[in-house]
């Protein structure tokens, strides 16, 4: 199973700001609020596409690397 649209925007949000950021700066990125955009990050931390270090730092896993390039091969297709 992938991510749902909001959960992509968030993994979008996390790679453009480097791979490594905060759920403040998704929430900034992604014109949400706070809470909703620590809801997402938890989600995909627990599917494992995003590791939450215990500093409250965000980085992009592997899993999440190849969700965001298996979604651009399905845009180019479409």
């Amino acid at each position: 199973m992938g991510v749902s649209g909001s959960e992509l925007e968030a993994l979008k949000a996390v790679k453009e700001e480097g791979g490594r950021t905060t759920i403040q700066a998704v929430s900034r990125k992604m014109r949400i609020d706070t809470n909703y955009a620590r809801l997402l990050c938890t989600s995909l931390a627990r599917a494992d596409y995003l590791d939450l270090l215990a500093s409250g730092i965000l980085v992009l896993t592997p899993k999440g690397k190849r969700e965001l390039e298996g979604r651009k091969g399905e845009q180019r297709l479409g």
